[in-house]
Parts: C-alpha cells; structure tokens; sequence
C-alpha cells in the first residue's frame, strides 16, 4: 500500500501543547500526539478508546500486540509496526514470533490464530468469515471477541492516518519488512563502589531503573513500612508524575505493592522485589501492558 513519504502535517511543537498533552506525548508514540495536536478534541477522543484497549481490555497483552502488528503488516504501517514491536516483546512475544506474522506458513496456537485470521480478514474485506468467527466463539467470550473487532478498526484506522498524515519513523526503530531481533536485557544497576550505607530494610528512598524493549525509564521509589503494610509513592521525573502507593506488604526482605496511575493514562501497576543491603531488584506488571523487570539502588 502507499504511504506518505514526508509529513504532510507538522507535528506541533511540543513546548506549544498544553501540560497534558505533553505528558501524552512523553508516554511514547509522541510524533503521533504531536500530530493530533492540531485537533485537541479528536486527539482527546482517539486517545480515549486506545487507552482502553491497551491498558483494560480482555485480550492478554501479548495476543494483543500480536494482533496489532498483523494490522500493520497488512496495512504496510511502517510507523505502527515500529512502535508495536517493543511492547510485542515487552508483552511475551518472541522475535521468532513477531518475524512469523510475514510468514504465511506459520503454525500458530489455536486462539493466536483465530486472532490472527480475524485481523487479516477485516484488513482485506471488513468482515469476518463464518469460520473464523466460529474459532473465536470457541474460545473468547462475546465481550472479548467485541475488542478484537474494535482492537483491528482501531489499528486498522490508525494505519490510514499514519500513512496518509506521513507520521515519520525515528532512527534505530524497528522497521517493517526487516527482520525483528531479540530484546536484550540491560544488565541489573548494582551498588557499585560506593560503600555500604548500614541500611538493610526497604524503608527509604530508591533510584530505580525500569527496562522495557522501548526503553528504559528512571524512576524515584520512596518507601515507608506502616503498620498495615507499606507506604510510598513512585515518582517519574520526566513526566512530573507522583503515583502513591495504594496496597503493599512486607515479609522479612521481600516487597509487594499496588499502585494506580491515573495521568497522564490510567493503569494499574504492581510490584514484586527483593532488597539485598543497597539493592533493590524484581519485576513490574503493568495492566495490559506486560511483565518487566527492575533494578535500583538505595539513595545516599
């Protein structure tokens, strides 16, 4: 299919935009709401349903991403596929996987296949056949199989704005039709030389480095053991987002806690880690939006 081979609308500049559409585009994906920028409302409204389908709706986050990167290989979105690669592996999909959506002789599960049908055949014709539908109802709920047909409108409307508008892709992005290479994990942050601080409980403040194959991200995580539990909040710099924690315990050295993000986008995230003296390490779950591990040392 054709697309736009420079922009043909500029994105605004991002000094411009109001406070929330900033943290918007700083979430990722900002070209995109630089771009919707120049009509607030409509990028207020798609915003709304995309949010929803990433960060609440039923599809596991892998089926998901999966489903969203076929829509842009039929749709030859070079823009959707390089920014739904890194959360495909963020979500459990392998490269193996992701480089099998070109193949049309890939053998896949049951339900990834039904997905994956579906999503092929709305892109073609805007319909799904009689038997696809039946491998759908087979293993999906009807509110579930719902969200595949607006998950692939979605993506599927997003292609045509993206290669019409000619939404450009960054350097050292995934590009379609090239072959998708293994995420790398970035090493775990260590205590390095410093000396050791005397401190050995998860009370304190954190500096903690979040990996995700988009890129890392470094946040502040302020901890306090309470009666019932754990207190704190985890503060992102860049977006000048504090998120309180709302549930959390503690049993000797292991963390557990629950926090609900509500701006710039809505999402529930939980934590898992382990404290070792100054180090602290374990993973993140974000809702609809995969596992993904952690690693921070204690502040001086």
């Amino acid at each position: 299919m054709p697309h736009a081979t420079h922009p043909r609308i500029a994105p605004h500049p991002l000094e411009e935009m109001a406070p929330e559409e900033q943290k918007l585009a700083k979430l990722g994906a900002d070209e995109v709401i630089r771009v919707l920028a120049r009509n607030p409302s409509l990028m207020k409204a798609s915003s709304g349903l995309g949010e929803h389908l990433l960060s609440q709706g039923k599809l596991h986050p892998r089926v998901r991403e999966l489903a969203i990167l076929r829509v842009a290989l039929r749709c030859e979105a070079p823009y959707e596929w390089a920014n739904h690669v890194p959360p495909a592996l963020g979500a459990g999909a392998t490269a193996d996987e992701i480089n099998a959506l070109s193949d049309p002789a890939a053998s896949w599960s049951p339900e990834d296949d039904a997905v994956l049908r579906a999503a092929d055949e709305l892109c073609a014709a805007a319909f799904v056949s009689d038997e696809t539908w039946a491998a759908l109802a087979s293993m999906f709920d009807e509110a579930t199989i719902l969200e595949v047909l607006f998950l692939v409108g979605y993506y599927r409307m997003m292609a045509g704005f993206l290669n019409s508008a000619g939404v450009e892709v960054k350097p050292g992005q995934p590009v379609l039709g090239e072959r998708v290479a293994p995420a790398v994990v970035a090493e775990a942050v260590v205590a390095g030389a410093l000396p050791f601080s005397g401190e050995t409980g998860v009370d304190g403040t954190w500096h903690i480095t979040f990996t995700h194959p988009a890129g890392s991200k470094e946040l502040v995580l302020n901890l306090e053991t309470v009666a019932d539990g754990v207190a704190g909040s985890v503060v992102d710099t860049q977006l000048g987002v504090t998120v309180p924690i709302v549930s959390g315990n503690v049993a000797d050295h292991r963390l557990e806690f629950t926090a609900v993000v509500t701006d710039p986008a809505r999402f529930d995230i939980g934590v898992v880690g382990t404290v070792d003296d100054d180090v602290f390490t374990g993973s993140v779950t974000i809702s609809g939006g995969g596992t993904f591990p952690f690693s921070g040392v204690r502040a001086r």
